[in-house]
């Protein structure tokens, strides 16, 4: 008998991004709710019975998730990325440890942070698809992913079997 299971981790945050050369409305700075599914390929162990415990992996996730809840995406070579930026700094808009959980900076080929303006570039357009890839290369070493689904919206959804 196959005892090899998903265990499905659900995360919701809200952002705000835009698409830097689409030519219509998205091309605004514009904010979303987001949906990420991961489902997790295991076999159930005996003691447990979980594949893999939903709530651990959801804190998991929740780590890398939270870098990019109430965050601003920017794709690499956005223009309004530095004026965003010097308008940050220059009015003291950070992440104030003091009522926000501090994060540590996310330095990978494909995204990378200011956690404290909550500020991520992402190298590709952030789509739902980019961004199932995004998020499977952020936790791949943490979690036992097989599928990654990202909804953005009730019309925007993709997801990706890895």
């Amino acid at each position: 008998m196959n005892n090899t299971y998903r265990s499905i981790a659900k995360i919701d945050f809200q952002y705000a991004h835009r698409f830097m050369n689409w030519p219509r409305e998205a091309k605004h700075l514009h904010g979303h709710s987001g949906y990420l599914t991961l489902e997790l390929e295991d076999t159930v162990d005996p003691v447990t019975g979980f594949a893999f415990p939903c709530k651990e992996a959801t804190k998991i996730a929740w780590e890398v998730c939270d870098h990019f809840h109430h965050a601003t995406l920017f794709q690499e070579g956005d223009p309004l990325l530095d004026a965003v930026l010097k308008v940050y700094e220059e009015n003291g808009i950070v992440n104030d440890p003091s009522n926000c959980v501090p994060l540590k900076k996310i330095d990978h080929e494909l995204a990378w942070s200011y956690p404290e303006y909550r500020i991520v570039v992402t190298k590709k357009v952030s789509t739902c698809e980019n961004l199932c890839e995004l998020f499977y290369e952020l936790l791949k070493d943490k979690l036992a992913i097989k599928k990654v689904e990202f909804r953005s919206s009730a019309i925007n959804c993709a997801s990706k079997e890895f």
